[in-house]
């Protein structure tokens, strides 16, 4: 049988008769709650999120068990987000305080969001409902303490940055004995789901279809005018980027760049592909009278949905015939190397703006920082308090404060550099930082892991030719201002890379 899917409108308006589209879809993103209690206030529905349900089983009958944990609030929420949490730890309160049922509904997240750190509903499914049951007092302690549960969501990769002073209530999913919330429509038999329900996949599904494309009143603009207007938004989106991070573009948001709307006025993502097919053909024809070839601009744009979210769509096996049989780990470094390239083509992307006959060209002043291999918008503030927070408080990655030798952007003879070094004569200490810029492409993370490999090989090596008779212990720690995601953990564990997460530049102050 087929899972009955919807969207988070729909989902929303028939378990709780909440339109979030009321004020209008623009408005869903601030409308649509985490929670929310029925029409009939009855019942309380709550989104949960597939991937952290946490799976135990229970030693004394062998069953398994599921866990949650809601109503925390997040040191990394901020604005909306806060605002949306808030709210959905009140309604729990007051759910339990009046022993209301709260029932959850299982959301799948969407992929590309997730890599920008970000929590997005792909769709709920209807047929995945259980009730919750809260766990406290000395019960609470007890059933932790048997089942182990904090370590299981640890071991299950499921991390929780609630704040300790408004740390998540455990919930258990059991069986209901409630009636479901769900609001009836003609096509549904009584207490019966649908077998099938349609879920209207995001546009970009299909982006070569020029259909329901909308242009603004006195504009008829065609492929080629909006090519040019994408080759514009494209070099200053790779212009602005720092610390040699590339965030990603979706078709949807170069759509809304552009301007490009369907009849609703909702970004229409729809054709870009031939759009970005003559993005493409404009700067070859361009690097055919320049010194150096420019790379492949257009795959900064991707996919937000399906099984390549985070990937650009099929048009790029145009240039890389090759890129459609790779894994999707090789894929990932493709483009990730490709990107570099992109960034250290830097000011020399006037010339092929020129060459487009772009209008309102100015020249760009970048200045390179040494060693990077990348030009974009140069170090970020965020990277440059984090690296001088490091230098500051060498004690943070183990090193004693009284080393002979402390230095920033310290140059190997590979021709790379390390944010900062820390030098005694029995050990050397490499330390490679990236701040919150990395989660705009969190694939940034996994590189880091990397990089500390090589920095690691490469300083060793120094070390061996310079010390010959007294080689000193070389260590190399990656140093992250966020979360390391949590499918890099693993790597990271099996290249024996230690990483220190969560260290924040505004932590000086309790030091």
């Amino acid at each position: 049988m087929t899972e009955a899917i919807v969207g988070a409108h729909e989902f929303w308006k028939r378990t709780c008769g909440l339109d979030t589209y009321a004020r209008s879809p623009n408005h869903a993103r601030l409308d649509t709650p985490w929670n929310a209690f029925t029409a009939d206030d009855q019942a309380l529905v709550c989104t949960l999120w597939a991937d952290q349900i946490a799976k135990i089983v229970d030693p004394a009958d062998g069953r398994e068990r599921r866990f949650v944990l809601l109503g925390g609030k997040s040191r990394q929420w901020k604005g909306l987000a806060q605002k949306h949490g808030e709210e959905a730890r009140e309604n729990l309160d007051h759910a339990v305080a009046t022993r209301k049922p709260i029932f959850g509904y299982e959301a799948e997240p969407v992929a590309s969001a997730l890599k920008q750190g970000e929590r997005k509903v792909k769709h709920f499914w209807l047929d995945r409902v259980s009730q919750l049951r809260g766990w406290i007092g000395m019960s609470l302690d007890e059933l932790k303490e048997r089942l182990d549960i904090d370590n299981q969501f640890q071991r299950q990769g499921i991390r929780i940055s609630f704040d300790s002073n408004r740390p998540g209530k455990l919930f258990e999913l059991v069986e209901r004995t409630a009636d479901i919330p769900h609001l009836r429509d003609s096509d549904e038999q009584d207490g019966v789901l649908p077998e099938t329900s349609t879920y209207e996949a995001e546009p970009e599904a299909d982006p070569d279809s020029e259909e329901n494309l909308v242009q603004q009143e006195g504009e008829t603009p065609d492929a080629d005018d909006y090519a040019q207007r994408a080759l514009y938004v494209l070099v200053m989106h790779a212009l602005q980027q720092k610390d040699n991070v590339m965030r990603r573009m979706t078709y949807r948001e170069l759509a809304e760049r552009l301007g490009r709307c369907n009849k609703h006025g909702e970004p229409w993502p729809r054709g870009l592909g031939h759009v970005l097919n003559r993005v493409t053909t404009v700067i070859e024809k361009a690097g055919a009278t320049l010194a150096d070839a420019p790379p492949f601009l257009a795959s900064v744009v991707v996919l937000s949905s399906g099984s390549n979210a985070g990937l650009p769509a099929a048009g790029v096996n145009r240039v890389w015939p090759e890129y459609a049989s790779l894994p999707r780990q090789d894929k990932e470094a493709k483009l990730m190397n490709e990107y570099g390239r992109i960034l250290d083509y830097g000011s020399r992307w006037n010339e092929i703006l020129k060459f487009a006959g772009v209008p309102g060209v100015t020249p760009l002043s970048i200045e390179r920082k040494p060693g990077a291999g990348g030009w974009g918008g140069g170090e970020s503030d965020a990277h440059k308090a984090l690296k001088q927070f490091i230098f500051d408080h060498p004690e943070i990655c183990g090193a004693p404060k009284d080393w002979w030798l402390r230095e920033t952007e310290y140059a190997l003879r590979s021709g790379d550099s390390i944010d900062v070094i820390f030098k005694s004569k029995a050990r050397w200490l490499g330390v490679e930082v990236k701040s919150r810029v990395s989660d705009g492409n969190t694939e940034d993370y996994l590189r880091g892991i990397y990089q500390a490999v090589k920095y690691q090989a490469v300083l060793q090596a120094q070390a061996c030719v310079d010390h010959q008779e007294n080689m000193p212990e070389v260590t190399v720690v990656l140093v992250l201002e966020r979360q390391l995601p949590a499918a890099y953990r693993a790597i990271a564990d099996k290249l024996n890379v230690h990483v220190i997460d969560e260290i924040s530049p505004a932590a000086v102050a309790t030091l």
